[in-house]
């Protein structure tokens, strides 16, 4: 067994001391039971064919009987009760990693970093399935094989040499069978990362699959990936079959070996006929455990891997739990020296910006496609963080302050809108839970999504499907906007607020960013929409260098 496999074992068994305690009583009781069968051999050889006493016979058998139903009994109670070890534990590592998933700081993703994702939630299922109750129940056993071993040296010791030294090739096989398939599944799990990240792709990208030629790359891709995928599972099929072989030809020679060396202990008149059979019986229990433990070695072996993957996202860098709060947010905003570079990109897509946005101000970014609107906005609501220089609310470095306060401060509206697989109600309601029905309507209204809503079967409480992606654009767009104005924050993020809508639906754009001026929230937009730029405090054109992107109107600025 791999010595990852074995510290998340010995780690599950110090945390619940009680039922390790039973199990192993279990095996105890389960293990001496199962001596029965080898001393009821030596004593019918030894007793009753020597003396052919019928009540002799029917009292072993009868005996022997009652103990192979009670070794069972134990066994099955074992199963039971080692079920229950690592319950918490996986609970654990399964809550844990879904929120380090959920907590994970925001970056610009990928279809093999999603993938990972995936796989690393994969692995609290595969590290527990390795350490299940019959997986389990054969490493308890272990230990106890020393116990056949004691009990063939008290009746022969040379035979327990015998046992010993079969027992010790067994381990080392197993152990050099181990380390070859951990190798094998290092491989295998990058191969079936790889193979997800192509499925991710094809799900998440499957208009432009379908529309712009992109089936043919990639369904070759696939076959490749999954011609390597199965190249790795042959291999370790292979590998673990060959542990196997090696393991049976290991116990058939074992048996050879001491019936050979019995058999001139016969002739020498040291051992009887009857316990040479009775201690072939019990070497075979002895090396059984490690018979069995290679069958289980690739579950094992994938457990190591497992393990390895969730330490590696354990190390993902997450939101702070904690942090802190102002009694009011008065609305300003200030930019300090802000740069920014994306994962992998060389140059800054934003450097040294410095600006200062008084509470009540519009603040527009226009500038070309990847001049980096939708950035600084993300950066503003805290779902990114800035290499160097700050986002300060109020003065206050945002990175203080506590992420769900500070989330309640922001309307947030992003460029592709993602709704939770819940109703429309739950999803206005968990972005703001304090809303009334009433509430709810007037939000709906401001936001012109009332007749979006009434368009749906089932109005609010109708669920959405696939993140709202099965909503027309502009239902989509008024939702999320009716969102962003639900949470009730003073400072309002929108990306590209006018995009996918009709004129009625610009003109509801419209409307409500007058409101919001006229009642003093503070409003980040990212457009190029003109009437929306003609109604900016402040213009920040990422197009130009940046330490002249600032074209002020009536607010007061600092630019770098």
């Amino acid at each position: 067994m791999t010595g990852g496999a074995i510290g998340l074992l010995l780690l599950r068994l110090r945390a619940n001391p009680r039922l390790t305690t039973r199990v192993f009583a279990a095996s105890l009781a389960a293990n001496l039971l199962g001596l029965a069968s080898s001393f009821y051999t030596m004593l019918v050889l030894n007793r009753y064919v020597t003396h052919g006493v019928d009540s002799t016979l029917v009292a072993l058998t009868v005996g022997v009987v009652l103990s192979i139903a009670f070794e069972h009994l134990f066994r099955h109670v074992r199963l039971g009760i080692a079920g229950h070890i690592g319950r918490v534990e996986h609970e654990r590592l399964a809550t844990g990693a879904f929120g380090i998933l959920l907590t994970a700081r925001s970056g610009a993703g990928s279809a093999e970093g999603d993938a990972a994702r995936r796989e690393a939630m994969r692995a609290p299922e595969q590290i527990d399935a390795a350490l299940g109750s019959a997986n389990l129940a054969t490493l308890f056993d272990l230990p106890f094989a020393l116990g056949f071993i004691v009990v063939v040296a008290l009746v022969s010791l040379p035979l327990a040499a015998i046992c010993v030294l079969f027992t010790l090739l067994s381990i080392t096989a197993g152990l050099l069978a181990q380390a070859d398939m951990r190798a094998v599944g290092r491989d295998l799990a990058q191969a079936g990362a790889y193979a997800q990240g192509l499925v991710t792709s094809a799900i998440v990208g499957r208009d432009a699959v379908a529309l712009f030629g992109g089936a043919k790359p990639l369904l070759s891709e696939w076959q490749r990936a999954a011609k390597v995928l199965r190249t790795m599972r042959e291999r370790m099929s292979i590998r673990q079959g060959r542990a196997q072989s090696m393991a049976q030809s290991l116990q058939a020679l074992q048996g050879v070996a001491v019936i050979a060396t019995g058999a001139v202990l016969v002739v020498r008149g040291e051992l009887d006929v009857g316990s040479l059979i009775g201690i072939n019986l019990l070497v075979g229990r002895a090396l059984a455990p490690f018979t069995r433990l290679a069958q289980i070695g690739e579950s094992l072996a994938m457990a190591r891997q497992a393990q390895l993957r969730l330490e590696q996202f354990a190390r993902t860098a997450v939101e702070p739990p904690t942090g802190t709060s102002l009694p009011r947010y008065g609305g300003t905003l200030e930019l300090r020296d802000l740069t920014y570079t994306p994962a992998g990109a060389v140059t800054p897509l934003l450097r040294r910006l410095s600006l200062s946005v008084p509470a009540g101000n519009i603040l527009v970014l226009k500038g070309r496609n990847g001049s980096g609107k939708s950035t600084l906005i993300r950066l503003i609501a805290g779902l990114g963080d800035p290499q160097e220089g700050a986002v300060l609310a109020d003065g206050v470095d945002i990175r203080k302050f506590a992420p769900l306060w500070w989330r309640q401060q922001i309307g947030y509206l992003p460029q592709e809108p993602v709704f939770l697989n819940r109703t429309i109600r739950e999803n206005l309601l968990l972005a703001n839970p304090r809303l009334s029905e009433t509430e709810l309507q007037a939000v709906l209204h401001r936001a012109g999504a009332d007749r979006a809503v009434a368009d749906c079967a089932q109005g609010l409480d109708t669920p959405l499907r696939n993140f709202g992606q099965e909503l027309p654009v502009g239902h989509r767009r008024r939702l999320a906007l009716a969102r962003a104005l639900a949470v009730g924050g003073r400072l309002i993020l929108l990306d590209e607020p006018t995009d996918g809508l009709d004129a009625e639906g610009t003109a509801v754009v419209y409307r409500t960013l007058i409101e919001l001026a006229r009642v003093g929230h503070t409003v980040v937009i990212a457009s190029h929409d003109p009437r929306i730029l003609q109604g900016a405090s402040l213009v920040l054109d990422l197009d130009r260098p940046q330490d002249t992107a600032m074209i002020p109107d009536t607010a007061a600025m600092v630019a770098s």
